[in-house]
């Protein structure tokens, strides 16, 4: 990092995508046990959707594609592209042992799904919370109502949506602060 004399203080882009990826994977890895012990959990669901640890690649795929998603709210295309491979490169190699190509499918995967749901709720954390209730089957585990319906119990759906704010890259404070440079 280094410091202008008049303005922001600069921080390199490099450094900003290797933060972001080392935070969301250690805050995932950590409150991924609880969100799975909530959603097993839930009294509204008639029974468990039975959400193991091992399925926190899944979780790590929705909150990346949807701050990928999010990127272009906040970048000009030029750097928006930048950040894009820097963020998907340390991405992918904080996976460790995975086929980049395969990797990097999956990823346009998620991101084009989290896309799709984004454009008709509008909201990206609602949208997150819709993404991991699908993901893990957890409309096979509502009442009947709901399940018929294939629609999410409004409470359980805004109860993950809650946690999946905690998810969403801070960029306008980041940005407030501080200016990136490639």
């Amino acid at each position: 990092m280094s410091f202008s004399l008049f303005g922001k203080k600069k921080l390199k882009e490099q450094h900003v995508a290797k933060v972001m990826v080392s935070t969301l994977n250690e805050l995932a890895e950590e409150t991924f046990p609880t969100l799975t012990d909530f959603l097993n959990d839930v009294p509204e669901l008639k029974e468990s959707p039975s959400i193991k640890p091992h399925q926190l690649e899944w979780f790590l795929y929705i909150i990346f594609s949807a701050n990928l998603y999010n990127l272009k709210f906040h970048f000009e295309s030029n750097q928006l592209n930048r950040m894009r491979i820097l963020i998907i490169d340390e991405f992918i190699e904080s996976l460790q042992d995975r086929e980049h190509d395969l990797t990097l499918e999956q990823i346009n995967n998620y991101e084009e799904y989290i896309t799709g749901i984004d454009r008709s709720i509008d909201d990206l954390p609602k949208a997150m919370a819709t993404a991991i209730f699908n993901k893990f089957g957890i409309n096979d585990c509502q009442v009947d109502h709901f399940q018929k319906m294939n629609t999410p119990n409004p409470i359980i759906i805004k109860s993950i949506e809650d946690a999946t704010k905690n998810y969403i890259w801070n960029w306008p404070d980041l940005l407030d602060k501080y200016k990136m440079v490639g």
